[in-house]
């Protein structure tokens, strides 16, 4: 399960075997609750961590209103993905993360994400294949995504069976348990 919320806020939940992990983000801070690595209280994730639930909280993601998340954007031309003349763009983030984004020719919906970040010192690369969209609440969202390091033989699949837009949500689900968050000022 997924949830998202304007601005920047997400939160993913698997389970199995009775065990649940939990990662989230309330636009500042990133935690998890891992079971499966042995790790049943909560805790605060590191920048590098981070990085990728800050790019999943983009539910627009990196090209609509590039300039104002301080994204830059760059066409490369067409490259063949499985068969598809997709253009290219590289779009490096305010972070100085890169991700070369693969549009449909037809509806430039993102049908190939690939993203090269350095995490705890290391360079990877991370692709993700897009497909069978579906409109929710007037935008599109992909229910089939495939993703793993570029060229490994080991990619994850999640399929999508339930897609909902515009539901309640409670902000404390995005917030490290036992934190209240503290009252905008007034101005």
């Amino acid at each position: 399960m997924q949830v998202k919320k304007r601005p920047e806020e997400v939160r993913s939940e698997a389970s199995l075997q009775g065990m649940t992990q939990i990662e989230a983000y309330d636009g500042k801070e990133g935690w998890k609750v891992s079971p499966f690595f042995g790790r049943r209280d909560p805790e605060r994730m590191s920048a590098d961590d981070v990085k990728a639930l800050v790019e999943d909280a983009e539910m627009d993601g990196p090209l609509v209103d590039w300039q104002a998340k301080g994204n830059t954007v760059e066409y490369l031309g067409t490259e063949d993905v499985d068969g598809t003349p997709a253009p290219k763009l590289k779009v490096t983030r305010k972070n100085g993360d890169v991700s070369f984004v693969y549009l449909d020719p037809d509806h430039f919906l993102e049908i190939r994400v690939l993203t090269q970040r350095t995490r705890h010192g290391a360079y990877e690369e991370i692709e993700t294949d897009l497909g069978d969209y579906e409109k929710a609440g007037g935008v599109f969202v992909p229910t089939s995504i495939d993703f793993g390091r570029k060229g490994g033989p080991d990619k994850q699949r999640i399929i999508i069976d339930k897609v909902e837009a515009n539901v309640p949500v409670d902000d404390t689900i995005f917030h490290f348990p036992g934190q209240i968050p503290l009252p905008q000022s007034q101005h």
